[in-house]
């Protein structure tokens, strides 16, 4: 009996540690992200795109082991003019991505098992569909800045390319896995005396049901599409394209998003102008001058942790502690309401919203929810027959090392790349005579003159992340 008490001991002292330690490491990179997007806020971007360097320890030729901050230095970066380092640093993202989704067996079983025993922040950042698909756009916008427009044409098509393929893709790869949960749960139901599974596992959903009523009201996109990353391709292929096929592209592009945004000025205007180059009723280079302001606006949502009580029918009735945890969606503010363009003094217009990537994500989050609430009640069920296992073989003692482990591991993987925008607003207008712009939002620290280049297009590009901080701005031309 002694032996068994101080067995008992080892193995509560033991996982306490291991517990700590790992926690540890997870508490240091959630409070890594918070000083990121504070600096972000605060426009100080090239603070921000150091620190993401150094955390991700990423070195001179791009490379790292770590995605998510690959990622928001590879956003900073771009924000402070260092276009090609920017991509030198998505090209090795997209490296890791692809080992993402050609991980062997034996590794995703690891994981998997690691998810269910601990908790998903364990393992490496896991990308979300709508990161696979932003690395091509942003790699994109890149090469625009750097006037190379083959490298643009290549990154762009690659990002469509991800969005067709993506719907097909990852239903097959959702299916899959939660068929494989549904197993899961199933053997952890068959190992307790207790069998009544259904009971558990309908009391747990109506409970989280509950929690996440908000789901309902959200108007997502369908089919892991990214307006934002539509409307750069049309925009692209109409100022850079190179003959007719490229303007069907455009038109192809600014339908999709006019089909999901309905009645928009800035989309509408692109469209007729794609269609009329198209058809041959217009050449490109007898179109006015124009100039095209695309502004990110504020952060991308958020996730926070809710931790759900549930009962526990499966195991026992007299498990002292359970839950699971689950993401939340957290909408952030927007930087500026929007973006008003003047000349000389003259109002000539303002921004309004393109694409939403708050419903992008939305979209995405509310696709794979049933998956994370499977994934969840598996990992609650197993931590709760060891709970009951501890609880039986080494009584009082047990039963506090299984509570303790339990409420220490039970935690969601709420690392979400930060420095995408809430939304993207645009404007086009006609050139001025005055050869430049003026940028102005209520709350901005100072207006941004804008001095346009000597082309026929322009594209101006804006990006705030935080409410009153000054925004950073690249500029570049494009001659028919």
């Amino acid at each position: 009996m002694q032996i068994m008490s101080s067995l008992g001991k080892i193995v509560v002292i033991l996982s306490s540690c291991i517990v700590f330690v790992v926690l540890t490491g997870c508490v240091t990179t959630r409070q890594q992200l918070i000083d990121i997007n504070t600096q972000m806020k605060a426009g100080s971007y090239e603070q921000a795109a150091q620190n993401a360097i150094a955390n991700g320890r990423i070195d001179v030729d791009g490379k790292s082991s770590d995605l998510l901050w690959s990622l928001q230095a590879g956003a900073m970066l771009t924000l402070i003019g260092d276009y090609s380092r920017s991509n030198l640093i998505y090209d090795q993202a997209e490296q890791l991505m692809k080992g993402e989704d050609t991980e062997n067996i034996l590794e995703n079983s690891v994981e998997g098992m690691a998810a269910i025993f601990y908790n998903n922040s364990i393992n490496g950042y896991e990308p979300a569909v709508y990161d696979s698909v932003m690395i091509n756009t942003y790699k994109g916008l890149n090469c625009i800045f750097l006037h190379d427009w083959q490298g643009a044409r290549i990154e762009f098509n690659r990002a469509a390319d991800r969005q067709r393929r993506a719907e097909e893709f990852f239903k097959k790869k959702i299916s899959e896995e939660q068929e494989k949960a549904n197993e899961e749960l199933k053997t952890v139901a068959r190992r307790q005396k207790n069998t009544n599974s259904k009971k558990s596992k309908d009391e747990a959903r109506s409970v989280i049901n509950d929690n996440f009523s908000e789901m309902e009201r959200w108007k997502v996109y369908g089919n892991y599409i990214n307006p934002y990353t539509d409307y750069l391709h049309g925009l692209f292929f109409m100022l850079a394209g190179t003959g007719n096929s490229d303007y069907q592209r455009a038109v192809f592009s600014f339908n999709r998003v006019a089909g999901m945004h309905g009645k928009n000025k800035v989309i509408s205007k692109d469209l007729i102008l794609a269609k009329k180059l198209q058809s041959g009723a217009w050449r490109r280079d007898r179109v006015r001058p124009q100039v095209w302001v695309i502004f990110e606006n504020g952060f991308a949502p958020l996730t926070e942790e809710i931790l759900i009580p549930i009962p526990l029918f499966l195991v026992t009735n007299e498990i002292a502690y359970s839950q699971i945890a689950l993401p939340k969606i957290v909408e952030q503010r927007v930087a500026y309401s929007s973006l008003e363009v003047s000349c000389g003094g003259k109002k000539l217009g303002k921004t309004v919203q393109i694409a939403s990537m708050d419903r992008v994500i939305q979209s995405e989050f509310k696709k794979e929810f049933p998956l994370r609430v499977t994934k969840a009640i598996v990992s609650a069920f197993t931590k709760g027959a060891m709970q009951y296992v501890a609880q039986e073989k080494f009584g009082l003692l047990g039963a506090i090392g299984g509570t303790l482990y339990q409420a220490t591991t039970t935690h969601v993987d709420n690392r979400t790349w930060t420095s995408l925008p809430k939304e993207i607003q645009a404007l086009r207008i006609r050139r001025p005579s005055g050869n430049s712009l003026t940028l102005s939002a209520m709350g901005m620290p100072q207006p941004i003159t804008v001095e346009l280049p000597d082309s026929r297009y322009t594209l101006v590009y804006v990006k705030a992340l935080g409410p009153y901080s000054q925004p950073a701005l690249q500029i570049v031309g494009f001659n028919s």
